[in-house]
């Protein structure tokens, strides 16, 4: 227990590294799938050659992104004493991680896209539903971190402050580049990837810091 407490900074590293990563790798499995033109969704969607690997993938990283939580609330509740009037905002970030991990990874290899009706089918709501909930929670996430931060007088809240506001520029880009069909929505789509993941990243890097000490 005490390493897995020690060292889950390094498990929030790896999910970024393996839920990152892989629409890159499953796109190299895909002849003719564009990292550029396409969503990730495309990837598990039920007309994909790559449905199964993606859908296995999003629960697998879903579920480690959800075995890091503890550490992470171990770090904010046990290791500082400057964080303790700060329960309810850590709370709070807990429960977006948590929403990122289930609706945006597990619900994702779920509850698959269907291209090949006409209407919504259940599976696509849910999906659609929970990718939804998963990305507001890490839009949340920075303004959360900033905030828990705010009191320790770090640089790590500026940076959040910074990610936040990235975070919902290119997430409200990222909507309107798929609402409009935009040609090259895959690379807006990724470039609002990237500012999601952004958070867990500082946050590893605030843990492993502490650890140091």
């Amino acid at each position: 227990m005490k390493i897995y407490r020690k060292y889950g900074w390094l498990l929030l590293l790896l999910f970024v590294l393996c839920d990152g990563g892989m629409p890159y790798l499953l796109g190299t499995m895909w002849d003719g799938f564009s990292q550029t033109k396409q969503v990730v969704s495309d990837l598990g969607s039920v007309t994909s050659p790559v449905e199964t690997y993606f859908e296995h993938g999003s629960i697998m990283t879903g579920s480690l992104l959800l075995i890091a939580l503890p550490p992470v609330q171990y770090y904010f509740f046990n290791a500082d004493e400057i964080f303790q009037d700060k329960r309810r905002e850590i709370n709070l970030l807990l429960f977006s991680i948590t929403a990122f991990a289930i609706g945006d990874c597990i619900f994702t290899g779920v509850f698959s896209i269907n291209h090949t009706t006409s209407g919504l089918t259940l599976d696509t709501i849910i999906h659609g539903l929970g990718s939804g909930a998963g990305i507001l929670g890490m839009l949340v996430a920075p303004w959360l971190m900033a905030r828990i931060f705010a009191k320790a007088k770090s640089k790590i809240a500026r940076i959040c402050w910074f990610i936040f506001y990235g975070a919902l520029l290119t997430s409200g880009a990222n909507g309107l580049a798929q609402l409009l069909s935009f040609t090259y929505k895959g690379v807006i789509q990724r470039i609002s990837l990237a500012f999601l993941y952004l958070p867990l990243i500082v946050l590893a890097f605030s843990m492993q810091q502490k650890k140091k000490k």
